[in-house]
């Protein structure tokens, strides 16, 4: 049997830069490192980079493909492209469910506890502010990119919509979960359908402060957690219509909770494109997913 070989795909570390100059990807090294006891070949590369011979892997993970939300039409396609090359971990399908956070409204419909949102597509009309503190954001998002955090009335936060929208962005408007400010959320990881560890996370968003630079490099973390049993049955009910949907258990994935106002947990996000994984803090998972990873 052939040596596995394995494209650790990544993002480059400025817009149009050298696609051999990688954004730093602190899960990257305990996984090489993991695969490599495992046997198999591994290789850091920028997913635009046109150089890459993507048919002479075995396998591609999506590990840190950060600026996809970017333009993702032109990741879509190459994940669509790659599908048809190689073994891509995830799969397109689950890439193109993952990466527009309107599936959200579906997670809902299915009953997952979400944070109420209004929805406001490119064409439609808003000026209906809410009463108290609220965040707007695109659908189509990662790391804090464009998401402010607006004191009530603040009318700022019309021209934010406005500039999504004529980015051709639906855009997110929901209620600032204030339990976030003393707790945080807690980040729930799944490696192969399969709870593994969580981690509790730093609030980031201030309000008044507007849309921030480079919001995601201020991003912090507390540490591992235990997750309350409700925080488990909420995250694997998502994950399991996840799977429902896309048609399998993502190979990776993570489920951010915050707790509302009577403490219970609430749907942040699900990320199932390219989710920071925390190996630095829990180093065996790092081996779990090497392992699942190998097996497709």
């Amino acid at each position: 049997m052939a040596q596995p070989n394995v494209a650790v795909a990544c993002c480059r570390r400025t817009k149009g830069g050298d696609p051999k100059d990688l954004y730093p990807d602190p899960d990257a090294a305990p996984l090489q490192a993991a695969l490599g006891a495992f046997g198999a070949r591994s290789t850091l590369v920028a997913w635009d980079d046109p150089d890459v011979d993507w048919d002479s892997f075995s396998h591609i993970l999506i590990s840190s493909t950060w600026d996809s939300v970017d333009r993702p039409a032109e990741y879509l396609s190459w994940a669509r492209r790659v599908t048809a090359l190689s073994t891509l971990v995830n799969p397109s399908a689950v890439i193109e469910w993952g990466l527009d956070k309107v599936h959200q409204r579906d997670l809902a419909a299915a009953g997952v506890p979400v944070i109420p949102t209004v929805w406001v597509g490119p064409d439609e009309d808003w000026s209906a502010l809410p009463m108290g503190e609220f965040v707007v954001k695109p659908s189509v998002s990662a790391g804090g990119r464009e998401t402010a955090r607006y004191a009530p009335g603040d009318r700022g936060a019309l021209d934010q919509v406005k500039a999504l929208q004529e980015r051709g962005q639906t855009v997110m408007v929901q209620e600032y979960v204030a339990s976030i400010d003393d707790r945080g959320e807690v980040d729930l990881i799944f490696l192969d359908g399969t709870f593994s560890h969580a981690v509790a996370k730093m609030p980031v968003l201030r309000v008044g402060e507007g849309v921030v630079e480079r919001p995601w490099e201020r991003m912090a973390w507390a540490g591992l957690t235990s997750p309350s049993g409700g925080q488990r049955a909420v995250a694997e009910r998502t994950m399991t219509i996840v799977a429902e949907r896309v048609g399998s258990l993502p190979v990776d994935s993570r489920v951010d909770l915050v707790s509302g106002c009577a403490g219970e947990p609430l749907l942040l996000e699900v990320e199932v494109v390219d989710p920071n994984l925390s190996f630095d803090m829990e180093h065996s998972a790092a081996a779990r997913l090497a392992k699942a990873l190998l097996r497709r």
